[in-house]
């Protein structure tokens, strides 16, 4: 009887893992004022490359990499018109790729991009809103008008398009906001739990 040759592993972080990863995704935002975006989305799209070129490599690392191509079309889509401050965030989160520090060389077959993976990870939770909402934007448009090319379309698509987005841009400062709000009440009752309060 043949045996399958595949294992299955699953890891989870804990906090000390995230907090390490974390600490390098920051390292890597600071030093992104120094680096030009075009260069930064070079080298994106250079591990981008490395990973589709491949042969072994696990599905959910390519699939990983979606995310990091939706920020690159992102900052590139001049219909979408990310603001300048998402834009800034974007290209400082996407600076970690110019130079990462590897843990897991990637020329080790099937796990060299683990640790890329895990910071792509990271990335998309920090950016969970804007890929949905630039994701959002992406359908709507590919469905926006039957005709695109008639000159009455193309009038009715750029309107249509601009009040779409600005809806969608909304929606995401507002979930953004949101989430703000959640953390700093979990940092608060972080920082109070244990402590004993007494009313004079």
């Amino acid at each position: 009887m043949a045996t399958s040759d595949k294992i299955k592993i699953s890891f989870t972080l804990d906090d000390e893992d995230l907090a390490y990863f974390r600490k390098l995704f920051r390292s890597a935002r600071k030093q992104a004022a120094q680096q030009d975006e075009k260069a930064i989305v070079k080298a994106v799209e250079k591990l981008i490359r490395e990973v589709r070129d491949s042969k072994r490599v696990p599905g959910f690392i390519s699939e990983a990499v979606v995310v990091l191509e939706d920020m690159i079309e992102m900052l590139r889509d001049e219909e979408y018109a990310l603001p300048k401050k998402q834009r800034t965030e974007v290209g400082a989160a996407l600076s970690y790729f110019v130079n990462p520090e590897d843990l897991i060389p990637d020329q080790i077959p099937g796990l060299g991009f683990l640790d890329d993976a895990i910071m792509i990870k990271i990335l998309e939770a920090e950016f969970t809103h804007e890929l949905k909402g630039y994701r959002k934007f992406r359908k709507f448009r590919t469905g926006s008008e039957q005709r695109p090319w008639t000159s009455v379309a193309k009038g009715r698509r750029s309107q249509r398009l601009s009040e779409y987005r600005t809806r969608v841009r909304a929606e995401i400062d507002e979930k953004t906001l949101i989430d703000y709000g959640k953390k700093v009440r979990a940092e608060v009752e972080k920082k109070n739990k244990g402590r004993i309060f007494s009313l004079r």
